[in-house]
């Protein structure tokens, strides 16, 4: 469930945020800011150290250790937010060396030494790549290179600043390169009273509690990347639209709110900024801008935080989707209006707005386009209403496809059936079966609109002999075989109304052909099965109305073929 991984994550997410302007830099692909080197000149020593970034991804740590003056050590560490690693069991660090001995240093607040540390020595390989897992119940105390008796447990959550330190009394050059230092262990969840507690300190307590009232769940065994709005995000919408949301009548609202905060797959801070765009649950693009540090005009406050179902990313600002539908768009948008009325004319409002979820593609002609076609076309298909629908149910896809992904995908099936659409890129635009797109991905909640320069007419077929079906059987085939393709796989995912939606649209569209389509009993089981349904409030039995309707014509229809 849904609200499990938040609460999951919430505990990781709270012991991080207080300190996101300090986020240890324990990885180097942003290079080796905030790292500084300790020398031992502040005793009269010569050694000598610096870090640099010389190959991306790694940081190096060389100089040379001398011996005189007593001197003869050389360190560089650097600062961490206390409560970073709490919970944490130790640390992994990826290191090549050069064969010398070196030692990992942790300081905590509640142990401060003048020249005290917690250590952990570890040999190199001259040249080789390592990995060194180091427990913290393996460090030791010392203090001025003497081990400190009944010193007190290294406590991660305490931890102050890391480091790493030559000290093996070797005087001569030396270098090491660190790939990452990673926490070990997960960390120790906190018992529901002192998660509401930590919650509300750390500013995520509106999150939980919305996720809770809407009850959302997503497939259990997969990945996730969540943007999670601050308390002090939330505080910026209106009070009576929060007040909505928490209402029986805004869940379905409030739900595609946090879907639309959700992405597939452990996405991580370097990945997001270095994509233009992520794809949310909504089926809506958040847009991404690497050098503002924003996804969909939100801040990124602190990132790359992991638990059981993937990686937290905390934002400062509530990211809302277009909850317009298609239909709804069109009736807005004024270079639409002779689609809108056309799309009136033709009864199939019903099947581009919100109660159907789709999600659906609509190639939109402009009103240049209409006016473009042959004098007395336009009013002709408004005459014929067979005609009409094939002609608009030509430019909608049952799926969504933005206009990136058109030149890759090639071509998609419509919801005209055995009619498909194809995509080129000609003269640096891309284009829909030969139609210039000109304003693209425009989102609303059930899809997506790219608005075209020319009205898609299909392509007829000849009529057969008489006494012939003047439809091939394979157009209502592949109708029927495109629905159960799409819907199916909802049903059996939980969302029963979308795929009753897209049995609905198949049924319809059947209808829609005509007799010549289907035979008497076939059409009469259709219609039928229109009218049970409209009666049916049960999502679940709706679609099953309309897959009886459906499986019975495709077994007639397979006889004809056959014959």
């Amino acid at each position: 469930m849904f609200h499990r991984f938040i609460s999951a994550f919430i505990p990781v997410v709270l012991s991080s945020v207080p300190a996101i302007a300090q986020t240890p830099n324990l990885e180097f692909d942003s290079g080796v800011k905030g790292w500084r080197t300790v020398l031992d000149g502040v005793m009269g020593g010569l050694s000598t150290g610096r870090v640099s970034q010389e190959q991306d991804g790694v940081m190096r740590f060389q100089g040379e250790l001398s011996l005189e003056n007593n001197g003869g050590f050389s360190q560089t560490q650097t600062s961490v937010p206390e409560g970073f690693f709490e919970g944490r069991e130790g640390l992994e660090l990826r290191v090549k060396g050069d064969g010398r001995r070196y030692q990992f240093d942790v300081r905590c607040s509640n142990v401060r030494l003048m020249a005290g540390s917690y250590q952990f020595e570890f040999d190199t390989k001259a040249g080789e790549w390592m990995t060194v897992e180091m427990p913290f119940d393996a460090f030791r105390l010392y203090n001025f290179g003497r081990k400190v008796g009944n010193a007190p447990e290294l406590r991660p959550e305490k931890i102050e600043s890391v480091g790493i330190t030559l000290a093996d009394k070797k005087a001569g050059a030396f270098a090491i390169d660190v790939d990452h230092i990673r926490p070990l262990g997960g960390r120790k969840l906190r018992s529901a009273d002192d998660l509401q507690s930590v919650a509300e300190a750390a500013g995520l307590k509106t999150l939980l509690a919305l996720v809770n009232a809407a009850g959302l769940s997503l497939p259990e065994g997969q990945k996730f990347t969540i943007f999670a709005p601050t308390d002090d995000a939330f505080a910026k919408l209106p009070a009576e639209k929060v007040k909505f949301l928490t209402s029986p009548e805004g869940k379905a609202t409030l739900t595609a709110i946090l879907k639309h905060h959700v992405v597939a797959g452990a996405v991580d801070s370097a990945d997001v900024l270095s994509r233009r765009s992520l794809k949310a649950l909504s089926n809506q693009v958040l847009p991404v801008d690497a050098d503002a540090m924003t996804v969909a005009g939100s801040k990124i406050v602190a990132s790359d935080v992991s638990f059981n179902a993937g990686i937290v990313h905390v934002i400062d600002a509530v990211m809302v989707p277009e909850l317009r539908s298609i239909a709804e768009l069109l009736a807005e948008r004024s270079e639409l209006s002779t689609l809108r009325k056309a799309v009136d004319a033709a009864g199939i409002g019903s099947q581009l707005a919100s109660e159907n979820p789709g999600p659906w593609t609509l190639l939109a002609p402009t009103d240049e386009a209409f006016a473009a076609l042959p004098a007395g076309a336009l009013d002709s298909l408004i005459k014929n209403p067979d005609s009409l629908i094939a002609v608009l149910t030509a430019h909608v896809i049952p799926s969504s496809v933005r206009r990136s992904e058109m030149p890759a995908l090639g071509a998609a099936r419509t919801l005209a059936g055995a009619t498909t659409v194809t995509f080129a890129l000609r003269d640096g635009a891309v284009t829909a079966s030969g139609a210039k797109i000109v304003s693209a991905d425009i989102q609303a909640s059930n899809g997506v609109i790219h608005t075209i320069d020319r009205v898609l007419i299909p392509e007829s077929k000849p009529e057969q002999s008489a006494g012939m079906s003047a439809v091939d059987p394979a157009r209502v085939a592949s109708i029927i075989e495109l629905a159960i393709e799409r819907g199916a796989p909802m049903f059996n995912e939980g969302e029963k109304a979308a795929c009753a939606a897209i049995y609905e649209v198949a049924v319809t569209s059947i209808i829609t052909l005509g007799k010549s389509a289907v035979d008497a009993d076939g059409m009469q089981a259709l219609k039928k099965a229109l009218r049970d349904a409209a009666a049916e409030k049960d999502p679940s039995e709706r679609a099953w109305i309309y897959r009886r309707a459906m499986d019975k014509v495709y077994a007639a229809t397979a006889t004809t073929s056959s014959r």
